[in-house]
């Protein structure tokens, strides 16, 4: 392709994927800024109309919630291009990573592609290929379902069903067809559906029996193949809730024409959740992975804690950046001032009065019981986190740094320690913890006073 521009406004960048159609590049909208997904087909498949017929498959789907936008389609340079809506990752990616993924997110993947399944069933559309590189999720974990190069519409436009053929050549990818596309039957609803099955047991086990069968020809691969998932897949759900097992069977028993009870199937996906006392809340294990890479972490060192709850007086100048995180308000929440402040606020003000005993500081407690007067709407927001398990735990507070010899130079200065916040609140521990709490309370009535200037 000779030009870099698409219909004068969308701007090829990079590569990102190719297969037999053609390619994907990664582009940009000139008018809005925004990235897209640009689908290059290669002109000795032109005859195959693969990209045409693509199109009229997501015309058909238009507005149905789990298809990608299409954008534009048209010729650039002797090429015929789609450009669609760009999302964030397919769930081929996140298992490479993962290996495997938890019963949890294993249900409530299951559930909401058995939802963009309806729809698309309902549009008078099979998909034909359903596999995790053509599952993908937005920012907000909404699933889509891309590719429909090999799609077909199986209802008329009078709403009668397409009759039923046999010896028909093989559809889909052998891993996770259905066991009616090896036998060279006609594919239906429930075929979908039963890929879609494979797929789940594939995101569970992290890879299935009929995988990387070696030395044998394609043509009997596929055979092969069909007949092992006809003998073994009824024992992968010897370890699975049996609600899964009890759809499988279920979609087994349909027939080319029968339409899928969705709402069964779904209410069996919850079920076998109820049952193992999972809490179906659209949370996933990338998710939980995420955030677990960036909850305790800082630069030079990391947060952790220990049953033996005290403050220690570090003789480090050593520097420890602690970041706040907006994430998923159900998830764990990473430290910020005033969460410490109050999360750790009973424990504090015991120690400060241990202290005080020994040095027979009274005024400096008259000190701390102002600090924890303030009201629930004197508290800024960042206060409103869920408090991490370690703080329910009441456990303790200590520093590990890295080894000596991968520290930042150290500059010669007053032996302390710092720990830097987001929204520069400092506490130095070379100083008295009552003046480092003369220092919370100053923050308090800053804190304050922003408030109300905010409310008035």
């Amino acid at each position: 392709m000779k030009s870099l521009r698409i219909n004068n406004q969308y701007i090829i960048s990079r590569k990102i994927a190719s297969g037999a159609f053609g390619f994907v590049m990664l582009g940009f909208d000139q008018k809005t800024g925004q990235q897209v997904a640009i689908k290059i087909e290669k002109p000795e498949n032109e005859h195959l109309r693969s990209l045409e017929k693509e199109v009229d498959i997501i015309r058909r789907l238009e507005g149905v919630q789990g298809v990608p936008q299409m954008l534009y389609f048209g010729k650039q340079d002797d090429f015929n291009v789609l450009v669609l809506q760009l999302l964030s990752k397919d769930l081929s990616s996140l298992i490479k990573k993962q290996k495997k993924f938890s019963l949890k997110t294993v249900l409530q993947i299951g559930i909401k592609l058995v939802e963009v399944l309806d729809d698309i069933h309902q549009k008078g559309v099979l998909h034909r290929d359903l596999k995790p590189e053509n599952i993908m999720i937005d920012d907000n974990n909404r699933f889509y379902i891309i590719d429909y190069g090999i799609s077909k519409a199986f209802m008329r436009k009078n709403g009668t069903h397409l009759p039923f053929k046999d010896r028909q050549p093989f559809i889909g990818t052998s891993r996770y067809a259905s066991i009616a596309a090896h036998k060279g039957n006609e594919l239906g609803r429930k075929d979908d559906l039963e890929s879609l099955i494979y797929i789940l047991l594939y995101f569970y086990y992290g890879n299935l029996p009929w995988q990387n069968i070696k030395h044998v020809p394609s043509d009997q691969k596929i055979i092969q193949v069909g007949e092992i998932k006809q003998k073994q897949t009824l024992e992968l759900f010897n370890n699975l809730p049996e609600e899964l097992k009890k759809i499988y069977e279920y979609l087994r028993k349909l027939t080319y024409v029968t339409e899928p009870d969705y709402k069964s199937i779904i209410k069996l996906f919850q079920q076998a959740a109820k049952n193992s006392k999972i809490k179906i809340d659209s949370i996933y294990d990338w998710d939980i992975q995420n955030t677990a890479q960036t909850e305790m972490f800082s630069r030079y060192g990391t947060i952790q804690f220990d049953d033996n709850y005290e403050i220690d007086q570090y003789q480090s100048n050593q520097q420890i950046n602690i970041k706040q995180h907006h994430i998923n308000p159900n998830k764990r929440k990473t430290f910020c001032p005033s969460l410490i402040k109050q999360t750790f606020n009973q424990d504090l003000i015991q120690i400060v009065k241990d202290k005080g005993k020994k040095s027979n500081g009274s005024s400096a407690m008259e000190n701390i019981d102002e600090i924890y007067q303030l009201s629930k709407d004197e508290i800024s927001e960042d206060t409103q986190q869920i408090i991490p398990e370690e703080c329910q735990q009441n456990q303790g507070l200590r520093v590990r740094t890295l080894p000596d010899y991968l520290k930042k130079p150290k500059i010669k200065q007053k032996p302390t320690q710092t720990l830097v916040f987001d929204d520069d609140w400092v506490i130095d521990s070379g100083t008295h913890l009552v003046d480092n709490y003369k220092k919370l309370q100053s923050l308090s009535n800053q804190m304050t006073t922003i408030f109300h200037h905010k409310q008035k």
